[in-house]
This record gives C-alpha cells, sequence and structure tokens, in this order.
C-alpha cells in the first residue's frame, strides 16, 4: 500500500527529526548509568559476540540472547569512549522510532500534518515510553522493542512481496529473542492481518504463527526455562509496593489472583495512566483530598483521548463484528485493542510502565487516527461541538504539560547518574562481589566513572518548585 509523498509528508519527516534531535541534546549529556549497567559491562568485556549470545541460551526465567549480543556489539566498537557509543545508539534508536512512527501514518494533505505534532507528543510523553530514553541501561530494550513494533506497522503496510515476509520474519525473531515482550510483534502482525493490512501475505503470517511455537518449545520443552516467579522481584500492589517475602507471604498459595491484579493494572494503565506499577497512587491521593498535579494532568490528559477513542470504538464496533474495516482509523483502533490485551500478559508477574511500551505507542496510533478524523470534520464522533472542544483543549494542554515534563526528568536524571558515579564506593560497599576485579575490569570501570563525572561542574539543574509539582519527575 503505497502513497504519493508530497509537501506536508517532508515537513511531517522534517519534524519529526527535529524532535528527535531536541531530545536527543538532553539525551547523549547522561552517563552509561551505575546500577543495572555496570555490571553488563562486566558481563559482555570477554569473548566474541557469538559466546555471549550463545550464553543467552541457557534456560531460566529470561531467554535473552540478542540483548546482550547487542550491548556486546555496540561494546566493541566504542573504542572505550562508552558514553558515546551507548548513548548515541540510544539516540539513533529513537531517531528510527520517530521516522517510523511518521512512514506509518497517512500524510497526504495540510490536515493530515496537522495531526503529526500530536502524534509525537501521544509518542514520547506517554508514561510507558518514559523508561525507553530514561533508563540509561547499556541498550534500552524496551526502545528497541518499540522500533520493532513501528517497523512491523510499516511492514503491514507494505507492498505485498517476498522480502516483505522475509522481513517480518526476521523481525520477530530478533525481537523475540532480545526481550520476552518482543512477542508482541506477533500479535501486530496477526491483527494487522485480521482488519485488512496485506503488507505481509498468509505464507508470511504462517512463518510467523510457526517461529512463536517454535520459541515455546524451544523455550520451555527444549531449554526448560521458567516464567517469572514471586521471588524475582518487588512489584507494586494496592497503594504501596510489595517485597518478594510479602509477595510470597501474600500470594505463594495462590498467586493467580496477583498475576490477575498485574494484568489488569498494565491494561488500566495505558488507558488511564492509573495505576502505575500496580500502585494507584492517584486514588490514593484523592481519597486524601491533596492528589499530585501532575498526577492529576496524567490521568485527566489519558482518560479524556481513551474517552475520544472509546466513543470512536463503539459507534464502528457493529461493522467491526462482521469484519469491516473500511478506514485506516477503523484497523489502527481495532489493532490497538488487540495489542494491548497481548502485551498485558507479560506484565502478569510484575506490572511495569516500560513492559506496556508497546501498547503505549498503538494507543499513541490510534489517538492520532481519531484526532485525525476530528480535524478532517469526519462524522464518525457523533459529539456535540462544545464537548468536542474541550476534550481537544485538554489533551492538547495536558499532552503538552507531559511532554516537557519528559526534558524536565532528563535533566533530573543526567544529575542523579553522575551523582551515582560519584559515589561509587557507597554503592560497591552494597554490592556482593565474589570476586575482584581484573585490570581489565578495573580499566573499564575507571573509564565510565570518568566519563560520568567529567564536567558535571557545569551541570545545572532548573530548580522549580512548580515544574516538581507539575512535571512527572518520578521514573
Amino acid at each position: 500500500m503505497t502513497r504519493p509523498r508530497s509537501l506536508w509528508t517532508s515537513a511531517a519527516f522534517a519534524l519529526a527529526l527535529a524532535v528527535s534531535g531536541l531530545m536527543s541534546v538532553f539525551l547523549l549529556r547522561i552517563p552509561v548509568q551505575l546500577s543495572d549497567s555496570f555490571t553488563e559491562f562486566m558481563s559482555v568485556h570477554e569473548g566474541t559476540v557469538w559466546t555471549v549470545v550463545k550464553a543467552g541460551f541457557d534456560g531460566g526465567p529470561y531467554l535473552r540472547p540478542f540483548r546482550r549480543g547487542l550491548i556486546k556489539v555496540v561494546f566493541e566498537l566504542s573504542g572505550g569512549n562508552y558514553q558515546l557509543a551507548f548513548r548515541g545508539f540510544q539516540v539513533i534508536q529513537l531517531v528510527a522510532l520517530l521516522v517510523l512512527v511518521v512512514r506509518a501514518l497517512p500524510v497526504r494533505s495540510r490536515d493530515d500534518a496537522a495531526v503529526v505534532p500530536m502524534t509525537l507528543a501521544l509518542v514520547l510523553a506517554g508514561h510507558t515510553f518514559a523508561a525507553a530514553i530514561l533508563e540509561g541501561l547499556p541498550i534500552n530494550h524496551f526502545l528497541t522493542i518499540l522500533v520493532c513494533c513501528a517497523a512491523a506497522v510499516n511492514l503491514l503496510r507494505a507492498r505485498p512481496s517476498w522480502l516483505v515476509d522475509l522481513s517480518a520474519v526476521v523481525l520477530l525473531i530478533f525481537s523475540m529473542l532480545t526481550i520476552e515482550t518482543g512477542l508482541v510483534v506477533s500479535a501486530i502482525f496477526v491483527s494487522g492481518y485480521a482488519v485488512g493490512y496485506r503488507g505481509v501475505s498468509r505464507g508470511g503470517l504462517t512463518a510467523i504463527v510457526l517461529c512463536v511455537v517454535a520459541y515455546g518449545v524451544g523455550r520451555f520443552g527444549l531449554l526448560e526455562g521458567t516464567t517469572p516467579g514471586l521471588d524475582e522481584r518487588s512489584a507494586g500492589f494496592g497503594f504501596r509496593v510489595l517485597d518478594t517475602a510479602e509477595l510470597i507471604r501474600r500470594f505463594g498459595a495462590n498467586p493467580l489472583p496477583f498475576y490477575l491484579y498485574n494484568v489488569a493494572c498494565a491494561m488500566s494503565s495505558v488507558l488511564f495512566a492509573e495505576p502505575r506499577g500496580g500502585v494507584w497512587g492517584f486514588v490514593y491521593g484523592w481519597t486524601r483530598g491533596h492528589p499530585e498535579p501532575w498526577r492529576v494532568i496524567s490521568v485527566v490528559s489519558t482518560t479524556t483521548m481513551t474517552g475520544l477513542i472509546l466513543v470512536f470504538a463503539v459507534r464502528r464496533f457493529g461493522q467491526w463484528r462482521r469484519g469491516l474495516f473500511q478506514t485506516d482509523t477503523d484497523r489502527m483502533v481495532a489493532m490497538f485493542f488487540a495489542v494491548l490485551c497481548a502485551n498485558a500478559v507479560f506484565a502478569f508477574a510484575y506490572e511495569k510502565d516500560a513492559i506496556m511500551g508497546p501498547a503505549g505507542l498503538f494507543y499513541a496510533l490510534a489517538a492520532s487516527a481519531v484526532l485525525r478524523e476530528l480535524v478532517t470534520g469526519a462524522r464518525t464522533l457523533n459529539v456535540p461541538r462544545p464537548i468536542l472542544a474541550m476534550a481537544m483543549m485538554i489533551v492538547a494542554c495536558g499532552w503538552g504539560i507531559r511532554l516537557v515534563g519528559i526534558h524536565y526528568s532528563l535533566q533530573v536524571r543526567e544529575l542523579s547518574v553522575r551523582n551515582e558515579w560519584a559515589y561509587y564506593e557507597d554503592w560497591e560497599d552494597k554490592q556482593d562481589f565474589e570476586v575482584p576485579f581484573t585490570p581489565e575490569e578495573v580499566a573499564i570501570r575507571d573509564s565510565l566513572r570518568r566519563q560520568a563525572i567529567r564536567g558535571s561542574s557545569n551541570v545545572r539543574r532548573l530548580e522549580s518548585r512548580l515544574a516538581d509539582q507539575f512535571l512527572d519527575v518520578t521514573q
């Protein structure tokens, strides 16, 4: 399915590059973080890419061989300049994501282009996206999977060919062996075919399903893998976070209610921005009469946008039941609900915002499609104009504030990571290192620390009580 390129299409791509360029300025300043990253460097600095990838096929609760393989590749190419290499790779992923998002939009006219800025805000300002740029992991696999999801949408909309089918299969294999949520890519292809996209043929779809089956047999049969248990990590429940001991005490005999709670919370988090990490912070604050302003902005703006999506879905559901998906908006909104359900399954062990990144991406695409219906004057949403105007104002203002908050959070994260390295000895005292570092590992550590602390005296944070109240810096 090809589209003629117009001046408005080019302008949309230019905006995506400009937005990603601005965010990249903040990203490149953040050092490689100490927690969750330094130990990864220690795991990949020896051996070859193949040995690192091979070590990932060792069973257990996770199967992520390509994640460390990708870290190893960038590590070897860095030449010792780890911050530039790994943050630079994150910037490349961010640019790729926004370009692929714009390419997936049907931008043919001025009205289509008018929705692009809001689409980019919906993608970047969603709380499910924040960890993809705020986490200074060596390779942020959450962002990697988002790029894969956006690429899958483009393949669905492409002109059918054997090369598209092959690309879809390769994309799925890469994503599902990078992190478990990469399996959501298969749900994207299946739901896309179901709503009428034919970029991936029936034969290609069959190959995709067989890959998923082979993954399940290989992981749980041949490798004797397991799923994460209650003893893996702390998790949110109700109004607070429970540690592993309490989780086992409360749900050890029957974890099913806890798993169902996590799945329900994961879907609610995307639709209403509440709960966050399984904790109902907005509800807790509301019941005590003082909800935090940034939570109000997040919940109200998301719920309002969700309301518009649901109004569209309810009005079109009758046709969907008959298998009629006549417009791009029909297809994208229907795909969003399918991806939302599939993605939520991967949050069964613990609800984490970043896990729902793919659903958050499709939320932005669905919302963009509905907003385009409004901008172009379509009568699909038969809502009184004053109510529509109010809803549009809430969405625009709320998500605009949240987009500003992402940049503010990046500045806060930079200072946090630099301070963490500055007090490395305190961090090391809390770790359980069984063997001393080798000279090579000491050199890597010292290089990371030097790069993190270098120039820290010139770092200034915008101190503002107003910003701390109205911008989300909890990630």
